[in-house]
């Protein structure tokens, strides 16, 4: 990095962190010109952009380590404290509820992980319960149960309780018994568009008032009688509320032909009345909650309320949107279609994507414990996340020379050469390659007359006319990958981020690189070896 760059990315950071992790580029040009008044314009705006860009992708805690490194933040930051739980009386047990109708997706990550970082901090338990009592609207998937907690696993986060919501079904049957019992819960068998006008004009239905005998008649003939639609239990709030949502809200509904892959039911529960019984079952002391949801503590009160039970601490994270990732309804729909490859195609934002792309568990977890919890949205992207997992990656990946779109080149004089190149510039340990050149190699490159190239750890030259194998520094060459025309080279399938192919050529050390390793293809960027064939080996680009 020259005098010039280093100063640019200075100010780029300096604005950065003053304004909360977002630099300007106009403001940072000013900064730039007020010092740099002789130098060239359109360069400079050039620089700065890219500079900026690349800035802006860093969290604020990034950010301000760079500027710690070069010396121009004036003092330490202090790292933030861990949030605490409120209100924490004996042992602390936390749920993750993910609905199984989907793989893990990165939404579901940031719950699981706080839940998991609490857990841990006050020595709690880590209940995870799969919230599939809708078979109509958001059908489990049945591998789903198995590959979230494998995910789970995969994040280090090690559950004490595995529960499924619809084998409990007996369990919300007797608390919903038990509710009609005590006239606080009636069957309504109204037509749907009717009710939901009563309930909005703030008007009590005849049946709100049957006894409890006569509501548990109606309850019975759920399981028998009533067909899809025609009766659902609700339980009894304030008529006059001012949010319309909780006037009445249902609780259970009929659904006779259920699309589960684990359970054959009629009688399913919605999901407020479900999580409110098992969170008061499963003893939990606090619940992470989107702010979303927060209505859904206002109705799952009123059951609380009713069997003069303690409701859990809440706390509340805003929304956490991830540019350019399909949301979990989408995947579905696009998976069926065949549009997608699976719940690991690289397009979407699943942990198995993620995975396959070669992001590592640790950069996921740090990525999202930088972010914390709180009621505030956030909107990140992706490249956030890469600038964690690049940190961690970086200093174990080795290099190597891939060329795609390959064109045959002969450089007019070049010597017959043996060269000895380390796998890393940084780490000695992780080894070297060699290779034997002639005068042909294989680039993917326009070449410029009257223009100086240097290929990398080998030659520069001008015109493709041999110059010199001394890599003089102050000689302005541009720096190009390369392969020496051998028949042992590999063929490469690089499958990258939108899931479009690049196809190139590798050089022989790549044939011991082993399924699973992440790897730098020079002056292109990382990639995770996902499967060797016999005559080509297929990676999956994560990020430069």
């Amino acid at each position: 990095m020259d005098k010039l760059e280093k100063f640019i990315l200075k100010c780029t950071l300096e604005n950065a962190v003053k304004y909360g992790g977002k630099s300007d580029l106009n403001s940072v040009l000013g900064s730039v010109f007020a010092k740099e008044k002789k130098a060239d314009k359109p360069y400079i705006i050039s620089l700065t952009k890219k500079i900026v860009d690349n800035v802006n992708t860093l969290l604020l805690s990034q950010q301000e380590e760079q500027l710690n490194e070069l010396g121009h933040l004036k003092k330490q930051i202090k790292r933030k404290k861990d949030p605490s739980l409120p209100n924490v009386k004996g042992k602390v047990v936390m749920r993750f509820a993910p609905n199984p109708n989907g793989y893990m997706s990165f939404g579901h990550i940031r719950p699981a992980l706080w839940n998991w970082f609490f857990v841990q901090k006050y020595k709690g338990t880590y209940i995870v319960r799969f919230d599939d009592t809708d078979p109509r609207t958001k059908v489990p998937l049945k591998e789903a149960y198995k590959s979230i907690q494998q995910d789970l696993k995969w994040l280090c986060i090690n559950p004490h309780k595995i529960i499924i919501q619809s084998k409990r079904l007996k369990i919300y049957y007797t608390y919903a018994a038990q509710l009609i019992k005590q006239g606080n819960a009636y069957i309504d068998t109204l037509p749907a568009e009717q009710m939901k006008k009563m309930l909005w004009d703030q008007k009590i239905s005849d049946e709100r008032e049957e006894s409890p005998a006569e509501v548990m008649k109606k309850w019975k003939k759920m399981f028998t009688y009533y067909k899809d639609g025609e009766a659902i239990l609700r339980i009894k709030t304030n008529i006059n509320h001012p949010n319309p949502s909780l006037r009445d809200w249902p609780a259970f509904r009929i659904i006779t032909k259920p699309k589960h892959p684990l359970v054959n039911a009629r009688v399913w529960p919605l999901l407020n009345f479900a999580s409110a019984i098992d969170d008061h079952e499963l003893k939990v002391t606090h619940i992470i909650r989107g702010i979303d949801l927060e209505v859904s503590d206002d109705k799952q009160k009123f059951i609380y309320n009713y069997f003069k039970w303690k409701y859990p601490e809440t706390i509340y994270h805003g929304k956490f949107f991830i540019s350019d990732i399909s949301s979990t309804s989408e995947a579905i729909e696009l998976i069926k279609e065949k549009k997608l490859t699976g719940w690991d195609d690289p397009r979407l934002g699943t942990v198995a994507a993620l995975r396959k792309r070669g992001f590592q568990a640790q950069s996921i977890v740090n990525f999202i414990h930088d972010l914390g919890i709180g009621r505030s949205d956030f909107n990140v992207n992706i490249d956030s996340l890469a600038a964690h997992n690049r940190e961690i990656i970086d200093k174990k990946a080795k290099r190597f020379f891939v060329v795609f779109n390959p064109k045959n080149v002969k450089i007019d004089n070049a010597p017959k050469m043996k060269i000895k190149t380390q796998c890393h510039p940084d780490f000695p340990n992780l080894g070297y390659r060699i290779f034997h050149t002639s005068n042909k190699f294989y680039v993917d490159e326009t070449f410029e007359p009257s223009k100086y190239y240097r290929f990398i750890d080998l030659f520069n030259f001008i015109n493709l006319k041999h110059v010199s194998t001394e890599l003089n520094p102050n000689l302005k060459a541009k720096p190009i990958h390369w392969l020496p025309v051998t028949k042992n080279l590999v063929k490469i399938h690089l499958v990258m981020p939108d899931n479009s192919v690049q196809r190139g050529l590798g050089e022989p050390a790549l044939k011991k690189v082993k399924v699973g390793d992440i790897v730098q293809f020079m002056r292109i960027g990382f990639a995770r070896c996902d499967k060797k064939l016999k005559n080509e080996i297929i990676f999956y680009f994560a990020h430069k």
